[in-house]
C-alpha cells in the first residue's frame, strides 16, 4: 500500500503549472495528485534593504466551491513549495498567518497534498 508520507515533495510539484512570472509576480496552477483539484497559485514578491532581502506575499485558491475540510490543502500547496524549495530554513524566513488568513492552517497535513 502507497504510504503519502514516504513520497518526496518533488513528488507533490510536479503537479505545479507556472501560468505566468515577472520580477515581482508568479501565478501558477497546482493540481491534487490523486483526486485532481486544482488550485491557483499567487506569489507577489517585494524587494527591500537596498534588494538584499524579499518580502513574500502569496496565495492559494481552490477552483473548486466545495473544498471544505480538506487539511488546509491551500495552506500545504505554498508551505510544500517554500520547504521543497529550501527557503524556510533560510536566514530570515518568518512565516506569518493564522487560522483567520488561511483556514486548517493548524490542521494541516501538508504530507498528503
Amino acid at each position: 500500500m502507497l504510504n503519502l508520507e514516504d513520497l518526496p515533495v518533488f513528488f507533490f510539484c510536479v503537479h505545479l503549472q507556472l501560468q505566468s512570472a515577472s520580477v515581482h509576480f508568479i501565478a501558477a496552477k497546482h493540481t491534487t495528485p490523486f483526486e485532481g483539484y486544482v488550485a491557483d497559485i499567487n506569489f507577489r514578491m517585494v524587494p527591500y534593504h537596498f534588494f538584499s532581502s524579499c518580502h513574500v506575499s502569496a496565495m492559494s485558491v481552490s477552483e473548486s466551491w466545495f473544498a471544505i475540510r480538506d487539511h488546509g490543502r491551500n495552506y500545504c500547496n505554498l508551505y510544500n513549495l517554500l520547504e521543497g524549495s529550501g527557503l524556510t530554513e533560510s536566514r530570515g524566513y518568518k512565516e506569518v498567518t493564522s487560522d483567520f488568513l488561511c483556514t486548517q492552517r493548524s490542521s494541516a497535513n501538508c504530507t498528503l497534498y
